[in-house]
């Protein structure tokens, strides 16, 4: 009975929070606002749409055949049986979970810190930049963070209460953030972790309870996702986390264990060398063989294997740089994401947090997480060096947004305290006698700094999306209106491009054959970007002269410059 009556008083304490509807009504107005002035999708978008409309029709195979894990397109295809359109579904799950990232982040402040330290940083993420601009997204992010600091704040209180509810709990939310994206998984590692290393001085009293903790995390955490690791087996004939990286891959290992597996040849190969070195000595090869040639060879294959040693410790110098590279682009990516301007209040936070005995061990929990995570980030950006256009395909925003929320705590802290100390130099100034009523309180200069973070914030976070790529979408409407084939095969770089032409997209790989290409894929139309039509103008108006291609429309942008045009070209068959 005691039992019910407090957790009937936690419900009314929640909803009694007056800043849980302060938090809830900016986050989600904040969001909205920019989901109207988001003009086109993202490239991934399509997929995530396309997945959901095989779960809305019952197609549960192809739903989760696709390399992208499965529960955002099953939560849009849930919220499209109520609402019959793919796109406003997507926004609708995005938004709908961005808000409540903002509203756990603030209870889970508000049981580590204090309300009010709680409720300034719960208001700095949902202001923040790229936490908004996701929000406004048809993409997985939203999703992946609601349930990823879900799984990180009740793995906090899991060590710290020892509940086994909560480890239970922290197992289904890890399984849930792992079916929107693979490195789910890691927040179960490092419970399991702290779990086994907190409070190890008592180990021979507690092992019995910490063994049970972990076993119900990893059980519950494999309740949910074992059917999706089964689905993966069946469909690569392998165990692996995701189908679009194996184990190794996922944790950045793959090119370390390739360098070492190289490495090995390379000795095996040396050694061989300087066996057939000693057997080549000049006394002993005149004794054997008495053949001046293979003296000669001896001296050559010497030189070789000096050589070879010489361009080893090159190598290890070159590949030294190449980790530094590494670790500063993950490092400057991560600032970046994070920005800046609140790079000065996560330090003075962080040197505030070491004061507080009793936050201590949260700041180290977090701090472990986020240096968990930009380890592996920075190990796939070295096994992914050099693929592609760019020279590093990781980290993006998108994986490091996950590890900015957490910091984000320490950020409002910073911000509480220079509120405080502040609010102490008006005090204690004589020269602004006509201010200390004004600002009497600490509070009010701390929302007085809290408001002057987040105006720096707002010109960023308030920015329309993708509009300077307007222009696609308005040639896709154009060909959905103008063309005589109903599902016409459009060959672009985007699928984006064909979504909005309602055709059929056809990938187009690069621009040096896009022509040859197009006829030989029977494409109807050729999309084509104002930086690829600089590249292959005389081979545009060529095939026009030879009457292979015609200008089908021409989006043009306002200003001079002109930078964001889109050339539609009709393919004559």
């Amino acid at each position: 009975m005691e039992a019910l009556e407090l957790k009937n008083d936690k419900i009314k304490s929640f909803f009694n929070d007056r800043y849980v509807w302060l938090l809830l009504i900016i986050s989600l107005s904040v969001r909205i606002y920019l989901s109207f002035f988001t003009y086109v999708i993202q490239n991934d978008s399509v997929a995530f749409m396309q997945n959901a409309k095989f779960f809305a029709d019952g197609d549960f195979l192809s739903g989760l055949g696709h390399d992208y894990h499965p529960l955002y397109s099953l939560i849009m295809a849930v919220v499209y049986k109520v609402i019959p359109n793919m796109e406003l579904s997507g926004t609708i799950v995005s938004l709908f979970f961005s808000t409540l990232t903002v509203i756990v982040f603030y209870l889970i402040g508000k049981s580590v810190f204090d309300r009010k330290i709680s409720f300034v940083s719960a208001i700095i993420l949902a202001f923040h930049p790229y936490a908004v601009r996701f929000s406004a997204d048809i993409i997985s992010e939203s999703t992946y963070f609601f349930f990823f600091i879900s799984a990180l704040g009740l793995g906090y209180f899991a060590i710290t209460n020892r509940k086994l509810l909560l480890f239970a709990l922290t197992g289904i939310c890890s399984a849930l953030a792992y079916l929107t994206r693979p490195e789910g998984i890691g927040i179960i590692i490092v419970v399991a972790f702290w779990c086994a290393l907190k409070d190890c001085v008592e180990i021979k009293v507690l092992w019995k309870e910490k063994l049970v903790s972990i076993l119900i995390l990893v059980v519950s955490f494999l309740v949910f996702s074992t059917p999706y690791l089964v689905f993966i087996k069946k469909e690569t004939g392998s165990w692996s986390l995701t189908k679009k990286k194996n184990v190794s891959d996922l944790a950045g290992l793959g090119k370390v264990l390739a360098t070492l597996k190289s490495d090995r040849l390379v000795k095996e190969d040396s050694g061989k060398r300087m066996e057939v070195t000693n057997l080549a000595e000049p006394g002993k090869v005149l004794d054997a063989l008495g053949n001046d040639r293979l003296v000669k060879e001896s001296s050559d294959k010497k030189k070789s294997y000096w050589r070879d040693i010489i361009k080893q410790m090159t190598s290890g110098k070159s590949n030294f740089k190449i980790h530094l590279n590494g670790i500063l682009h993950v490092i400057k990516k991560y600032v970046s994401t994070f920005h800046p301007f609140l790079l000065i209040f996560l330090i003075i936070g962080v040197i505030n947090w070491t004061r507080v005995d009793k936050k201590r061990f949260f700041g180290i929990y977090v701090t472990s997480i986020i240096l968990f995570y930009l380890i592996i980030l920075y190990r796939l950006n070295l096994t992914y060096l050099g693929h592609g256009d760019n020279i590093y395909q990781y980290p993006s925003r998108r994986h490091l947004m996950p590890l900015v929320i957490p910091a984000v705590f320490f950020v409002g802290l910073g911000v509480y305290a220079a509120g405080a100390w502040i609010h102490e130099k008006f005090h204690n100034c004589h020269f602004i006698v006509g201010f200390k009523e004004l600002l009497k309180s600490t509070w009010i200069v701390q929302l007085i700094v809290l408001i002057i973070v987040v105006s720096v914030l707002l010109p960023k976070t308030l920015k329309p999306q993708r509009f300077d790529k307007h222009g696609i979408k308005v040639v896709g409407q154009w060909i959905k209106t103008n063309s005589r084939n109903p599902s016409p095969v459009i060959l672009s770089d985007s699928s984006r491009n064909a979504y909005y032409a309602g055709g059929e997209h056809a990938q187009m790989y690069g621009i040096n054959d896009a022509l040859g290409e197009a006829q030989a894929r029977k494409a109807d139309y050729i999309i084509i970007m104002q930086r690829d039509y600089e590249v292959m103008e005389k081979e545009l108006l060529q095939y026009i002269k030879d009457k292979k291609i015609t200008l089908a429309y021409k989006y043009s942008e306002k200003n001079s410059l002109n930078k964001h045009s889109v050339f539609l070209y009709e393919v004559l068959h």
